[in-house]
């Protein structure tokens, strides 16, 4: 287990070899010589200047919640958010996008429209509003984009190749809602246009959830795959998909995978896929952190009475970065007897710490290398940016921050 432990870590000359690898997948998918990173164009090409004004609703889907907003904006004064959270079932994430998915998001823009509203919007004036969808999709304009494939746990039939903005249009019209989704973005891009209405220096947008991903502003002469003439603008947002990296053979060999990541990918739904995501996603540092545990109880490095079926139920990224932020032994040795209902020696206590904290330290490297890639990619290496960056592992896990 000690030499499957050392490939976690990284030294300079490592994260230096994985900074070039993701600059030249970066430049193949800019080109569309390779599917690895997409390098989706997003269409956004004008970023808020934080003199925006008005009401506007917003849709957020990319996770096990979908969130409906409703953001007034105000010049030079801090957006007034009101929003309602809805919980998706496995029916959702799993079923029909056309039977289950779709037609639960109307319902939910419908229930929140009348919460807020107190009404809902005629039909010869729709309500207008952006729709916020967190997964791959190939963009053709603002408002339409078809879904490439899924990632973090969802596979709706149905939905994989077709356009995203009329499957939820048509579950509107069924419910007799009148709202135009008139923008269609990445969770990266909106992360990025938030943090440009406050910063003007903000270039990079990154999520460090769920998933992870990122965006950055492209000058479009660098964008060979699309033609400057179709676009009529200097720079476009452009939407990585980087958490596929690690699709090929080669970009593997920079990644520092063990034994266990490959144990986590060949069970996965998208085994193959999305191997840097693997590596730094909220849905699987919990699994990484109770794999390896599992091999430390049965090694004998590790006293616990549990199977390994139990420690990866009781298990959580939510749980290890709890753990990491325990500020004492005691503190630490009382969050784990509480939470997983036996008995822990302050020995296995340290433990589980130092296999958490490896597994969320090797996220942040990799993260910090992927982040610099970017940096380098832009010719900004020296000079001072601003990257706006949300997340709940960002925000909960105190080492990865």
């Amino acid at each position: 287990m000690a030499d499957e432990r050392k490939k976690m870590h990284m030294d300079r000359a490592s994260c230096e070899l994985l900074v070039t690898r993701f600059q030249e997948a970066m430049r193949k998918g800019l080109a569309g010589e390779e599917e690895e990173l997409k390098m989706l164009p997003s269409f956004v090409t004008k970023l808020p200047g934080g003199k925006e004004e008005g009401a506007f609703y917003a849709l957020d889907l990319g996770g096990t919640n979908f969130r409906v907003l409703r953001v007034s904006l105000k010049a030079d004064d801090q957006p007034q958010v009101q929003q309602k959270s809805f919980t998706l079932s496995a029916t959702h994430m799993q079923g029909s996008g056309e039977r289950d998915l779709f037609p639960f998001l109307a319902t939910c823009i419908k229930t929140t429209l009348m919460e807020l509203e107190n009404s809902l919007p005629p039909r010869d004036n729709p309500l207008p509003l952006g729709f916020t969808f967190s997964f791959p999709m190939k963009q053709t304009a603002l408002n339409s984009g078809k879904l490439i494939c899924w990632t973090k746990g969802f596979c709706a039939s149905g939905v994989e190749g077709e356009d995203v903005v009329h499957l939820l249009q048509a579950a509107l019209d069924q419910v007799d809602v009148h709202v135009r989704v008139c923008a269609l973005a990445n969770d990266t891009v909106g992360t990025l246009m938030a943090k440009r209405a406050r910063e003007e220096r903000a270039c990079i947008g990154v999520i460090f959830g769920t998933g992870t991903n990122a965006c950055y502003v492209e000058k479009v002469s660098n964008i060979p795959k699309l033609k400057k003439e179709e676009v009529g603008a200097e720079e476009m947002c452009i939407n990585m998909e980087w958490g596929n990296f690690g699709a090929s053979e080669s970009s593997q060999e920079v990644l520092p995978l063990t034994l266990w990541d490959q144990q986590l990918d060949s069970e996965s739904l998208n085994k193959g896929q999305q191997r840097l995501e693997k590596l730094i996603g909220g849905m699987y540092l919990g699994d990484l952190c109770a794999r390896m545990l599992a091999s430390a109880v049965a090694s004998k490095e590790l006293e616990l009475s549990l199977s390994s079926k139990e420690i990866r139920d009781a298990f959580s990224s939510s749980l290890a970065s709890r753990i990491e932020a325990a500020e004492s032994p005691v503190q630490l040795q009382q969050l784990l007897e509480e939470e997983l209902t036996i008995q822990i020696s302050p020995a296995a206590a340290q433990l589980i710490l130092e296999i958490c904290s490896e597994v969320s330290s090797r996220a942040a490297r990799v993260s910090g290398c992927v982040l610099a890639a970017i940096v380098k990619h832009m010719g900004l290496v020296g000079k001072e940016i601003v990257v706006g960056i949300d997340g709940s592992i960002f925000k909960l896990y105190t080492r990865f921050k």
